[in-house]
């Protein structure tokens, strides 16, 4: 059932918990008024003895006294030494039997007819207490008379405001007082046990809360929840390692704060707390501890008693403004806490009123730690409630994350459509920019020259065939810097020694072509591989022209350690035969076609170096830079030779 529909039935709850908290009220208030032990079959109870008491700074009294009336009552904020003589009825056969005491102590020694029967503690040692739970001891068949009374002798030593003394007991068979402690044992330990490990798991499950979220409520219930659990270790822990009368004000600091924090996490679990409110709950801390601390360093018992009392006005404000709220709100959570908070109440009122106040005796038992047990769950389900919003909303936020990265990609992949689109057409503007200024000024310019040359009468035939030619190889080359095959550098050369091989043989040159392995031209753009085509075509015009050489070698390597293809050209012909020359006939010299070929290698970021080897002729060479791929080098052309 979700939470909304727990609210929509609000009305259903709210008389369901006040159902509860009323049921749990009645049965408290009915343990208590409940005999502690049925005096049934064989058992009974043992209310007087004739006793010695020895009171610190005190009158010794010896007499018969009322077991029912407490060493605290008689004796307020003194420690001494009692001695109970209580005379047994006979008893015959070899059935044991046992002794239940309520509470007696601090330190005890019990014997019968003499003999020793049990000892708790060492008489005067004020690190153990046997009063702080019932005790039980078993008394021997062979120590019992069976044809007159048998002297039991209850030897105690008492501290200050210890709860001390004897108490109304019980004697009977050993199997019926047995069942009676073993059941008292059961509750006390399991529930001890229970109780003490839940505060500590919840206590600090929620102080790594507070650490990490510094929510006011989780810190709160934390402190409480440790401070409880003091005191309830206190409560099954006979012989703590701490001396007396300071583990008195301890446990009773802890055990007062305990149940005050537990009121302001109840207010603060439902909403703020008023700043009355705040202060009234800091004020009864103070005040109660501060009372215990003078109860025990000045003996006064009834210190202690009205720094108890201090927690019962703070409680109820806590209880009436979580209640207000849970009929207000009608919210689920408050309604527990205000249920927990009337079931801790109606407890602690029961320990005050019927057991402190009224010094009751026998087997009565106290409800305030167990009642303060509730708030544990409670706290578990708020954290998993609070846990299980958090998820939702998280939830709720992934989605509304995923829906804005969805709505975000569709508009960048959009965004990528158009800049593409505007990408592609851009790269067809400027390439057509490019096809059209290299056939102005290739094509274009052989043309007009031609043009010229046929309009002058007496035109030279073999320079019209040269410019023709020229033309021709000026349109193949931008066709074929459009080819797929552009980042196969090896192709690019194949293709110009083919266009170019028949005009150099007609011309009667050799050409060696050794055009190593190489590696691939990542997307080498066409405008680079016209500049490449144009700068090996102008070495080559430049050689048929002026060089008069008959040998050409064409080598292309790739350089180690480098990124780079060094691609060379050299002739055997007369060379550059010095700047200062005049042109003519043997002449030869590096005019504009050298400046354009520099101008082209600067613009795809190559380097062009003119040397000439010795024995004559020019060897000029095109350094060329690369981009690997992933793949080492590819062998894209076998190395040629031809002479």
């Amino acid at each position: 059932m979700s939470f909304a529909s727990l609210r929509s039935s609000a009305g259903a709850w709210r008389w369901l918990i006040i159902g509860i908290a009323v049921l749990v009220i009645a049965s408290g208030l009915w343990l208590a008024a409940k005999p502690p032990v049925e005096p049934g079959g064989a058992i009974v109870a043992i209310d007087s003895a004739q006793a010695r008491f020895e009171p610190e700074d005190g009158v010794p009294f010896e007499g018969q006294v009322d077991l029912s009336r407490r060493w605290d009552g008689d004796f307020p904020g003194r420690g001494g030494r009692a001695s109970y003589r209580i005379m047994l009825p006979p008893h015959g056969g070899t059935q044991p039997m046992a002794l239940l005491f309520s509470r007696v102590g601090n330190q005890v020694e019990v014997s019968v007819n003499g003999g020793i029967v049990q000892r708790w503690g060492e008489l005067g040692d004020p690190l153990f207490d046997a009063a702080k739970h019932p005790v039980m001891a078993t008394v021997p068949a062979a120590l019992l008379r069976a044809d007159r009374p048998s002297e039991l002798r209850v030897d105690v030593t008492i501290q200050p405001q210890r709860l001390g003394g004897l108490s109304v007991f019980h004697y009977g068979p050993h199997d019926e007082v047995v069942a009676i402690y073993d059941t008292h044992r059961r509750w006390r330990e399991i529930a001890f046990l229970v109780f003490a490990v839940s505060l500590l798991g919840m206590g600090a499950l929620t102080g790594v809360l507070w650490v990490r979220q510094r929510v006011p409520i989780y810190g709160w219930f934390s402190l409480g929840a440790m401070l409880g659990m003091l005191r309830i270790i206190d409560r099954a822990w006979p012989d703590a390692p701490v001396p007396w009368p300071w583990l008195g004000a301890l446990a009773a600091i802890c055990f007062m704060t305990h149940m005050a924090l537990m009121c302001r996490f109840s207010v603060l679990a439902t909403g703020p707390a008023s700043r009355n409110v705040d202060r009234m709950i800091d004020m009864a801390i103070v005040a109660s501890a501060a009372l215990a601390l003078l109860s025990f360093g000045l003996r006064k018992p009834l210190l202690l008693t009205l720094g108890m009392a201090t927690i019962v006005p703070m409680s109820l404000v806590s209880l009436w403004t979580v209640a207000r709220r849970a009929w207000t709100d009608d919210d689920l959570k408050a309604w527990l806490l205000a249920a927990a908070l009337a079931a801790s109440i109606a407890a602690g009122l029961h320990d005050l009123l019927l057991i402190r106040i009224s010094r009751a005796s026998g087997l009565r038992s106290t409800y305030v730690q167990h009642a303060m047990f509730l708030f544990v769950p409670i706290m578990g389900w708020l954290i998993a409630e609070r846990y299980s919003r958090t998820v939702v909303s998280f939830q709720a936020l992934n989605a509304d994350l995923s829906r804005r990265v969805d709505e975000r990609e569709q508009q960048l992949k959009a965004a990528f459509d158009v800049l593409r689109e505007q990408q592609q057409h851009q790269t067809i503007s400027n390439e057509r920019q490019r096809i059209m200024r290299e056939i102005h000024d290739g094509v274009g310019s052989q043309l007009v020259a031609l043009l010229n040359m046929v309009t002058r009468p007496g035109a030279d035939a073999q320079a019209l065939k040269e410019h023709v030619q020229l033309a021709l190889d000026e349109t193949r080359m931008a066709i074929d810097s459009l080819q797929p095959a552009n980042d196969d550098l090896a192709t690019v050369l194949a293709t110009l020694r083919n266009r170019l091989q028949p005009r150099l043989e007609a011309a009667g040159i050799g050409v060696a072509w050794d055009v190593a392995e190489l590696p691939g031209l990542d997307e080498m753009p066409p405008h680079a591989v016209m500049h490449v085509q144009r700068i090996v075509l102008e070495a080559f015009t430049n050689v048929l022209k002026h060089s008069r050489a008959t040998h050409i070698v064409v080598r292309a390597r790739l350089q180690e350690g480098s990124c780079a293809v060094t691609l060379q050209i050299a002739d055997n012909g007369i060379g550059f035969r010095g700047a200062g020359a005049p042109a003519g006939p043997g002449r030869r010299r590096g005019g504009r076609g050298l400046d354009i070929m520099r101008s082209r290698a600067a613009a795809i970021g190559a380097r062009i170096h003119v040397d000439h080897p010795y024995g004559g002729g020019v060897c000029i060479t095109l350094d060329l830079p690369i981009e690997r791929g992933d793949s080492a080098l590819a062998t894209l052309s076998r190395p040629l030779e031809l002479n």
